[in-house]
């Protein structure tokens, strides 16, 4: 396996030499004149081997920045990419909290980057309407090949219906995936429990929302933390982290929801839409939600939910659980233990995930994420020159060497292929282990940590080697955990039935709806956690209905006209 990627491997490089003429015709006015304007030649070599480029090019790519990310244009794997394809990049960076009102900014203003990374926001639709319509991104098919792009091919196979589900309305592929077949993000929502407060209370792991309401109230009378004094935070969250949400957890209970309060998220995916059999419907507008939302009421006004959990970020969570000298979170969401805590301290490593409770009506969900191909990774602008330089650039981050080392560091210091005898995660040989823990939180310049041109399929997800002998809640374990917390206590509650497949709109159902979508979804978000602070009296039947035709005021039923249109067209 390693002879794929090593370079002291390859096979010595044949030059091609690409010469593309790219005639302009400007009036020049004082004579008249139209003069051809001549693109510089690039020299390339061949296909599959590095350099790409015989002499060092330059590309502007505008990219969402995490906050771990600290400068692409120094990163360390930056400069060990350009260095490998003779590709200079001019990272322009964006801050993640600004990036869909940035890319509506750039888009309407003509002057475009050569490129767009990590815009998660750019939807289907999106990219029918700049791509078919308006022909600002450049269509990718022909560069999707086995000696193009041999990697991302590849990787594709290994997913199957993923050529077709990244292809537009009109046949054309505009942006490039991510391709992530993660077992435990497919039950991401997660709620984790400090197991020493368990243990002080002498209880058990809640199994319905009545446990759960009297273990929030027992955290927060009893003093689990014996310092003597009730400074115990029962239950705490965030508005903007992966899967933070306590809402999303707590409303699982009462009906199925994947409803995302975080008011910069889509304005469809995971907006609270759900199938009834082949029927696109929601659960903004039925008594089950209102009863989760009057539950949930109910902990935020007794003190159970911290309150802050609805306008703080992932790091402020962190810091609330991690700033104090004795623990004082009780239960923590979050996608995975790193998201609210130190990774590999002792507060992380007393964490447990706990199973989703029941409601009173028997309802008891774990929220579906659909494991697609995730669009809108990496646009090309359709000005761009030598396009098939960028699209062999793009490619390597598809290898395996390339996934691994954009996402958790170089080669035998954060990652190295396995060693006979390694056992991966489900239970087959291993394929290559991890060296050092991966870390989201903390700001670093070695990696890009949230691979976008990734390619992680099962068989890789699954090849992670397990350290059969290290401590089990060691962060060095944490794949092996989260794959066994996702099988054991998550997946018994799953219904993929239940989860809106993504849908595909033509151009005209795009403008015609793309406003009022996002009008209505920033009212759903804002109005949930209106009703849940008690802002809006969600036990006011006056204010409910109030609510109800609000919803229809911002055509929820035209909308759901829409996607059930679209879900028609592709699935019946």
């Amino acid at each position: 396996m390693r002879s794929e990627y090593k370079e002291d491997q390859m096979k010595k490089s044949i030059l091609m030499v690409v010469l593309l003429m790219v005639l302009a015709t400007p009036m020049i006015f004082a004579g008249g004149q139209q003069e051809p304007q001549v693109v510089e030649a690039v020299e390339m070599t061949d296909p599959g081997t590095y350099p790409i480029v015989t002499s060092p090019v330059t590309y502007d790519i505008m990219i969402v920045q995490p906050s771990a990310v600290i400068d692409y244009n120094t990163n360390e794997f930056s400069k060990y990419l350009e260095e490998k394809t003779g590709v200079k990049i001019n990272w322009i960076m964006v801050p993640e909290q600004a990036r869909a009102e940035r890319l509506s900014l750039v888009l309407a203003s003509g002057d475009y980057p050569d490129a767009f990374w990590g815009f998660d926001n750019v939807t289907p639709d999106m990219e029918a309407l700049y791509g078919t319509e308006e022909g600002l991104f450049l269509p990718l098919n022909e560069f999707i090949n086995g000696t193009t792009m041999p990697n991302l091919s590849a990787a594709l196979d290994e997913f199957p219906g993923s050529r077709g589900f990244i292809t537009s309305t009109d046949g054309n592929i505009y942006s490039l995936p991510r391709l992530e077949a993660c077992y435990h993000c497919t039950n991401a929502a997660k709620m984790y429990i400090y197991q020493p407060f368990l243990d002080a209370l002498g209880m058990e792991a809640p199994k319905t929302t009545e446990d759960l309401y009297r273990l929030l109230v027992a955290i927060k009378e009893q003093d689990p933390n014996g310092n003597g004094k009730k400074d115990e935070i029962p239950l705490a969250g965030s508005i903007v982290g992966w899967n933070d949400h306590v809402e999303r957890w707590i409303m699982n209970a009462f009906i199925y929801s994947d409803l995302d309060t975080n008011i910069s998220a889509g304005p469809e995916a995971n907006m609270g839409y759900i199938m009834d059999g082949d029927k696109v419907d929601t659960i903004v507008n039925k008594d089950a939600f209102r009863e989760g939302l009057k539950f949930l009421n109910k902990l935020y006004r007794e003190g159970l939910i911290y309150n802050g959990s609805f306008t703080q970020d992932s790091s402020q969570l962190t810091q609330l659980v991690e700033s104090s000298s004795e623990p004082v979170v009780g239960l923590a969401a979050g996608g995975w233990r790193g998201m609210f805590s130190t990774v590999d301290g002792q507060r992380f490593k007393n964490f447990r995930a706990i199973a989703p409770v029941a409601g009173p009506d028997g309802a008891q969900y774990s929220t579906v994420f659909l494991q697609n191909p995730q669009t809108g990774r990496f646009i090309v602008s359709s000005e761009v020159e030598h396009p098939e330089v960028l699209m062999r650039w793009a490619d390597y981050f598809y290898s395996m060497e390339g996934t691994l080392t954009q996402k958790y560091g170089f080669e035998n210091d954060a990652w190295a292929w396995a060693e006979d005898g390694d056992v991966g995660l489900d239970g087959e040989p291993a394929i290559w282990k991890q060296l050092k823990p991966w870390n989201d939180k903390d700001p670093q310049n070695v990696t890009f940590i949230q691979g976008e041109l990734i390619a992680e399929s099962a068989r890789f997800r699954n090849g992670q080697a397990v350290d059969l002998g290290g401590e089990y809640y060691a962060a060095a374990n944490n794949e092996k955990v989260l794959y066994d917390e996702t099988h054991d206590l998550y997946k018994p509650y799953e219904h993929t039935e239940l989860e809106v497949p993504t849908l595909r709109y033509t151009v005209d159902e795009t403008e015609e709806f793309s406003t009022v979508k996002a009008e209505l979804a920033n009212y759903i978000r804002q109005s949930t956690i209106r009703f849940i602070v008690g802002t809006t009296d969600v036990n006011d039947d006056a204010a409910w209905n109030d609510h109800l035709k609000n919803l229809e005021k911002l055509q929820l039923s035209a909308i759901l006209e829409n996607m059930q249109t679209a879900y028609d067209r592709q699935f019946n």
